[in-house]
C-alpha cells in the first residue's frame, strides 16, 4: 500500500496499518473510522476560518487607530489618547475578543478553498480597509467635534473617545464572526464567549470611568448616562457599513 499512499494527493493510512504505511501517509486515521476524516476536515476549516477572523479584527482595529492618530496630527489637534489609555483599549477591545472568536464554528457547506490561497486575499484586504477606514473616520470626526465645537475639557473628551472606541470595536467583533454571513443571521447562542467578551469589555470600560481609582490612573472622568448612549449610537455605523458590504458582495449567496 505504501507506493499508492505516497502517490495520492492525500495519502490516508489506518492506525492499525503497517508502520511503513503510517510513515508514508499524509493522514493517519487512528480509530480506523472513515467518518473521522469529516471531523478532521471540520477542525481544519474552523482553525483556518478563525485565524482569518482574528487577523481581520486586529488589523482593522489597528488601522482605525493609526488613521485616527494620523488625522489628529495632520489637523494639529490635541493628542487624542495617552499611552496608558491605548494600552487599556488593547485589553478591552482585542484581548478578550480575539480569544472568543477562536471558538466560532464554521459551517461545512462552503466550497473547498485553494490550498495556495493566502490569508491576505482580496476579500481580507477589502474588509480590513473598509472597516478600518470607517472606524477611524468616525472616531476622528467625533474627536474633532469634541475639541472644536464643545466646551468639554480635553481630559473628558478622551474619555468619550475611549467609550466610543470600546463600543465600536466590540460591535465590529460581531462583524468578524463571519466574513460572508450577516451578523444578525448568526445565533448568539452559537458562541457565548463572544457575547460574554463584548458585555465584559463594555462593563470594564464603564467601571474604569466611574470608579475614582481607575479613572485616576487612566486620566479620564465620569460621563453622563445620556452621553454614553450617544457614543453607543455613533458606534453603530460600523456594523451597518459592513452589513451593507456583505449584502452587496455576496448578494447572490443564499
Amino acid at each position: 500500500d505504501a507506493p499508492a499512499i505516497k502517490s495520492a494527493n492525500i495519502g490516508i493510512a489506518m492506525g492499525s496499518g503497517t508502520d511503513v504505511a503510517k510513515e508514508t501517509g499524509t493522514m493517519i486515521i487512528m480509530d480506523d473510522n472513515f467518518m473521522s476524516i469529516v471531523s478532521g476536515i471540520e477542525e481544519g476549516r474552523n482553525a483556518y476560518s478563525n485565524i482569518r477572523k482574528v487577523v481581520y479584527l486586529l488589523l482593522s482595529c489597528g488601522l482605525s487607530e493609526v488613521l485616527f492618530f494620523t488625522l489628529s496630527i495632520l489637523f494639529n489637534l490635541d493628542m487624542p489618547l495617552l499611552a496608558i489609555q491605548l494600552l487599556w483599549l488593547n485589553i478591552v477591545t482585542d484581548g478578550l475578543q480575539d480569544m472568543a472568536l477562536s471558538f466560532e464554528k464554521e459551517i461545512m457547506n462552503e466550497k473547498p478553498r485553494d490550498p495556495r490561497e493566502s490569508v491576505f486575499d482580496s476579500l481580507m484586504i477589502q474588509e480590513v480597509l473598509l472597516s478600518g477606514l470607517t472606524m477611524g473616520l468616525i472616531v476622528f470626526i467625533t474627536w474633532l467635534f469634541l475639541v472644536k465645537c464643545t466646551s468639554i475639557p480635553v481630559e473628558a473628551a478622551r474619555g468619550y473617545i475611549m467609550m466610543l472606541m470600546v463600543f465600536m470595536q466590540n460591535f465590529h467583533t460581531l462583524n468578524c464572526r463571519s466574513e460572508k454571513r450577516s451578523a444578525f443571521s448568526i445565533p448568539l447562542s452559537r458562541n457565548w464567549f463572544v457575547v460574554l467578551s463584548v458585555i465584559g469589555a463594555i462593563t470594564l470600560e464603564i467601571i474604569a470611568m466611574e470608579v475614582d481609582i481607575f479613572s485616576y490612573f487612566l486620566k479620564t472622568t465620569s460621563m453622563p448616562v445620556q452621553h454614553v448612549f450617544y457614543m453607543l449610537l455613533i458606534s453603530l455605523p460600523v456594523l451597518l457599513v459592513m452589513e451593507a458590504f456583505k449584502k452587496i458582495k455576496f448578494k447572490r449567496r443564499k
